[in-house]
């Protein structure tokens, strides 16, 4: 199990300013703190899920930092089709940047948002999950992550991604 994007992620956490790192049980990584049932999980979403994902909320529960929501494991599917539906909506209207939504094969799979409105999805269309790149839309253009949600997070508190989701860096 490689904790070095955690570890990353914990170091960043741990030089920001009180109030932008909430929701955790203060900044240790401690995977004993939570009870998630994955299999469950999995089985109502119908996909298997990234290991750094299931790493990062059984390691801090429910999360936000920076303006970066992380969806819960507890409402996943719930806010997946929330958002979904509003994707599904602005794919009508754009028909040219149309992606399948997830239950669709090689759907796209909410994992975040922002305070921005910003919406982060997995594109799914790989078979295996740990290697699911991010996909996001800032004012119509669409950018792609290739590494996971913990590497996502530090590469834009650390003022490495391009472009930003949030305001927040570390320097802040």
């Amino acid at each position: 199990m490689d904790l070095e994007p955690l570890a990353r992620l914990r170091t960043v956490l741990a030089s920001f300013p009180a109030g932008l790192a909430y929701e955790m049980s203060g900044l240790v990584y401690d995977p004993s703190s939570r009870a998630y049932d994955w299999a469950a999980i999995e089985n109502s979403v119908g996909v298997g899920l990234p290991a750094d994902y299931k790493r990062l909320m059984d390691g801090y529960g429910s999360l936000v930092v920076g303006g970066i929501f992380i969806v819960s494991p507890d409402d996943f599917l719930a806010e997946h089709e929330r958002l979904a539906n509003d994707l599904r909506d602005w794919f009508a209207d754009e028909p040219e940047g149309a992606r399948p939504i997830h239950p669709e094969p090689d759907g796209l799979l909410l994992c975040a948002s922002t305070e921005g409105r910003d919406i982060l999805w997995w594109d799914t269309s790989n078979p295996d999950p740990d290697r699911w790149p991010i996909l996001w839309d800032v004012e119509f253009d669409r950018h792609t992550f290739n590494g996971t949600l913990t590497e996502l997070l530090v590469a834009d508190l650390t003022g490495t991604l391009d472009p930003q989701l949030t305001a927040f860096t570390v320097g802040e």
